[in-house]
Parts: structure tokens; sequence; C-alpha cells
């Protein structure tokens, strides 16, 4: 029985990794709500593209702060209160939910690993509805708040 052995040069090998990239249009705010009573909606939308030359994917975090002179705990009980549906979906297509929940529940969604967003789609519209409940309470009268929406990339 015979056995082959056989060296090979291993020099010359090469790893390159994917760098994950978006765009994110407008890049100013799309939500600006005042006197929000209960019952009311206000809608925003936002497109992202994926620049990044690979299939990606995306999660979404709402970065909140009481605003004016809102002390925090009250912020705190008005982003719990609010409800936030995202969905996302290419601009000639049907929206897919992304999220539904409270803002202050808006951190690094949907769930791991996010939502795809292929090279063959390139880019959709991810819209924001935030809803303050119809049986919201006079407790959170003239509570501000302000959010950032953050979005984070990975390939």
């Amino acid at each position: 029985m015979a056995f082959l052995f056989q060296v090979v040069d291993p020099s010359g090998n090469v790893i390159d990794t994917a760098t994950a990239s978006l765009a994110v249009s407008p890049t100013t705010a799309i939500i600006t709500a005042t006197n929000l009573v209960p019952g009311s909606t206000v809608i925003g939308t936002v497109n992202v593209s994926n620049t990044a030359g690979v299939d990606e994917f995306y999660q979404i975090t709402a970065n909140w702060s009481p605003s004016g002179s809102t002390v925090n705990s009250a912020a705190a009980r008005l982003v719990n209160e609010l409800v936030v549906s995202v969905t996302a979906g290419s601009p000639s297509a049907t929206a897919t939910p992304l999220f539904t929940g409270s803002l202050y529940g808006l951190v690094d969604q949907p769930a791991s690993p996010g939502q795809a967003l292929p090279l063959s789609v390139g880019n959709e519209n991810v819209q924001f509805q935030i809803t303050l409940p119809a049986n919201a309470t006079s407790v959170f009268q003239g509570i501000d708040v302000g959010f950032d929406i953050v979005f984070v990339a990975s390939a």
C-alpha cells in the first residue's frame, strides 16, 4: 500500500472582509409632533440604501431622551406608552412589519440578524408610525421627548 505526502507552499493566501454600510435619507427629522393628544398618530418615512457592495442586514434603535424641562422618569413613562409600528419594503413592494411595540422597546429591531437588505433590492422605505393610545390619561400632558433613529448594518 502506497502513501502520498505532498507539501504545498502556503504563500499568497489572502482574506479580505466586507464592510457593511447603509445610507439613510433624509438625514433630518422625519417626525415632529407638537400638541399630540390621545388617539393621535404621526408618520415618518426614510429610505435605506445598501451601499456596502454585499448583501447585508440592519437593525433599528430609538435613542430617546427627555426634552425641554421634562425629567427622565416622565420621559420614560411616555416612551413606554407610545406605540410604534415600523414597516419596510422596496419602494414598489408591499411593506413588511419589522416591529410593533413601545418606543422604549425599539432597541435592536428586528431581532438578530435584522432586516435583510440584499444588493438585488438595493434600497427600501422604512416607515415609522407612532401613536399615543386613545386611553392615555392626563398624566402624559406636557411631557416632551426627543429621539434619534439609529440604523446599524451588518453583513
